[in-house]
């Protein structure tokens, strides 16, 4: 096992719930309209950072239990985030290796790919179960959060490297 394996597995269980917590919370706040559309889905996000970081950890199934609860939480159709959470961790498990070697450009299309096919199923499903027609604005939210990913898997660096400090 070399250096890195060794500081990646260090990674405790309990920082990955608390961020799922926290990036939960801020996806239930309620926003108007005119900001809300283009707010990526901060849950989204952290759910591909994990895939992509601790792939044994965070899989298809925590996808779907996330999915589940933010189904809840937004009172959504029971499944629909679940279905899209986890054809989307789907997508990023099945070339993760790959991913993994991307430099941050690459890492950044393959954000914006599987967020994009969170949100076709997302729209999908809404159109084929409450014949709810999505505007163009809804596909805004994904470029949005592949422009912000490499902001955000920094500041999940970082909390990382604090939480190991104060072990």
């Amino acid at each position: 096992m070399n250096e890195f394996d060794d500081s990646f597995h260090a990674v405790p269980l309990s920082m990955v719930v608390v961020t799922f917590i926290v990036t939960m919370l801020l996806d239930f706040m309620p926003f108007p309209f005119d900001v809300f559309f283009w707010l990526p889905e901060l849950t989204a996000l952290t759910l591909l950072y994990w895939t992509m970081q601790r792939p044994q950890a965070v899989g298809m199934g925590v996808a779907f239990v996330v999915g589940l609860l933010v189904d809840i939480g937004t009172a959504t159709s029971l499944g629909l985030h679940a279905l899209s959470y986890a054809l989307m961790v789907f997508l990023v498990l099945s070339h993760h290796r790959q991913i993994m070697l991307y430099g941050h450009v690459m890492q950044i299309l393959v954000v914006l790919a599987a967020l994009l096919c969170n949100q076709a199923v997302l729209v999908a499903v809404r159109l084929f179960l409450n014949h709810q027609i999505i505007t163009w604005q809804s596909f805004i939210a994904p470029f949005i959060g592949a422009l912000l990913w490499p902001l955000f898997s920094q500041l999940m660096l970082i909390l990382i490297n604090f939480s190991r400090s104060h072990r």
